[in-house]
């Protein structure tokens, strides 16, 4: 009961803090035109007769706005993910709370956990918004597998946070939010083919791609909603990001432990 109630306050917290900034809505509209935008019209600059031959032979088909849109989509929750979790840390660094916030008997997960719950869903209700304004904007369209799709995209949600508390973990070290969590989350969003197919890089960094769970989301979500060839078959796809979910919250959160461990033994938990 306890955990549940330290998600709850934090939960609410983050939904009071996300609804004094409407904005945050009305940007939704526009973010997608802004970043999809270009892409759009370079696909249009290289298709022949409706279709980008090139962009085919690596995917199976020519729906490269598609392509984009979903990539664009699951890159939001690695994004809301690793800032959510990031910057939870470096707020109450700032806000000279953090110390005392973790003096309370309060597990530190659920601490961290709670702010990104209410994210997760304020990140769902966008990503159905961008589906609209792209449906209307890009001629975006999906077919009817989407329950399949959501198998794959939660458990490796689910698996992110575990690699959040990494992320944690190393904020807590550094002091800072900003340049870590720009790192972990370009590089991951670019080796798991969030803009791209991954076949197009060099072997080196197809290998390390082959080895990253989110390579797979992207990969499976697009295979069952546009219809494009998968990496391989869905049901190994499945259980590889079935798989991660244990390794990346058993790594995360060791570390996030014995980091925390460590911040205390130093007295440099609550500075920044």
């Amino acid at each position: 009961m306890s955990f549940l109630n330290v998600l709850k306050a934090r939960f609410l917290i983050s939904m009071k803090m996300y609804f004094r900034y409407p904005v945050n809505v009305l940007m939704t509209l526009f973010e997608p035109l802004m970043w999809l935008s270009p892409f759009y019209f370079m696909g249009k600059a290289f298709s022949v007769n409706g279709r980008i031959e090139g962009f085919e032979k690596y995917t199976g088909n020519s729906d490269y706005i598609g392509f984009m849109v979903l990539g664009f989509m699951v890159s939001a929750y690695v994004s809301m993910i690793f800032w959510s979790v990031g910057f939870s840390l470096k707020d109450e660094m700032r806000q000279g709370v953090l110390e005392s916030n973790w003096s309370s008997p309060s597990n530190r997960i659920a601490l961290l956990l709670g702010r990104t719950l209410f994210q997760f869903l304020a990140t769902t209700f966008e990503v159905i918004l961008i589906g609209i304004v792209c449906h209307f904007a890009f001629g975006f369209t999906i077919n009817k597998n989407i329950l399949k799709a959501i198998s794959f995209l939660f458990p490796g949600i689910i698996g992110l946070f575990g690699l959040g508390l990494f992320v944690a973990s190393l904020v807590l070290i550094a002091k800072e939010a900003g340049p870590i969590v720009d790192i972990t989350n370009s590089t991951l969003n670019a080796l798991s083919g969030m803009a791209f197919p991954i076949k197009v890089m060099p072997r080196g960094f197809v290998f390390i791609s082959m080895i990253l769970p989110m390579t797979y989301v992207n990969d499976s979500i697009r295979a069952l909603l546009l219809g494009q060839t998968p990496l391989m078959p869905l049901y190994k796809e499945f259980l590889i990001i079935v798989i991660s979910i244990f390794i990346f919250w058993l790594v995360g959160s060791y570390a996030f432990a014995k980091v925390e461990r460590k911040c205390k033994e130093l007295g440099i938990l609550g500075t920044h």
